[in-house]
């Protein structure tokens, strides 16, 4: 059996890719981040070197533990389902439906899709983390949102 088959093999391993996604997606960053202003670079460059630090956590994890391959299709599909969450979020958010709500609907989602809580426990979560959020951007940092169709809904 060649070593490209081998189930053990580390580029067999769905996390091996995915950290090598994550850290491809931070190096460009990082490199886009470097032409921003000096007040505006410390925020994207510090997210863009968290990224490739957890995508080398993850292929370290896959080279330390030599395990078998996962399937990388229930991941596929999950990342699948999660861009499209994440592109309605975006037109909502563009679109005039404000910030909380969309949000909110959004974490609530990528929370249910993890599988692990149920509807009470994750819209709590997902409460918490939108008005942290809300807090941490728009209040704290000043980040400026798209007008919004009912002014109510923020």
């Amino acid at each position: 059996m060649s070593r490209s088959t081998d189930p053990t093999s580390p580029l067999a391993h769905s996390d091996t890719w995915t950290g090598l996604a994550l850290m491809a997606t931070g190096g460009i960053a990082a490199w886009l981040a470097r032409g921003f202003d000096q007040m505006s670079r410390s925020y994207p460059m510090a997210l863009a070197w968290v990224l490739v630090a957890l995508g080398a956590l993850l292929v370290i994890n896959v080279l330390r533990r030599q395990s078998a391959s996962a399937s990388f299709r229930t991941p596929a599909q999950v990342a699948l389902l999660a861009l499209l969450i994440l592109g309605l979020w975006t037109l909502a958010l563009s679109g005039g439906l404000g910030y909380l709500l969309p949000t909110f609907v959004m974490q609530l989602c990528f929370i249910l899709l993890c599988g692990s809580l149920g509807l009470i426990q994750a819209a709590m979560i997902a409460a918490a983390i939108t008005g942290i959020s809300y807090l941490a951007f728009i209040v704290g940092l000043g980040v400026r949102l798209p007008a919004t169709l009912l002014p109510w809904l923020m």
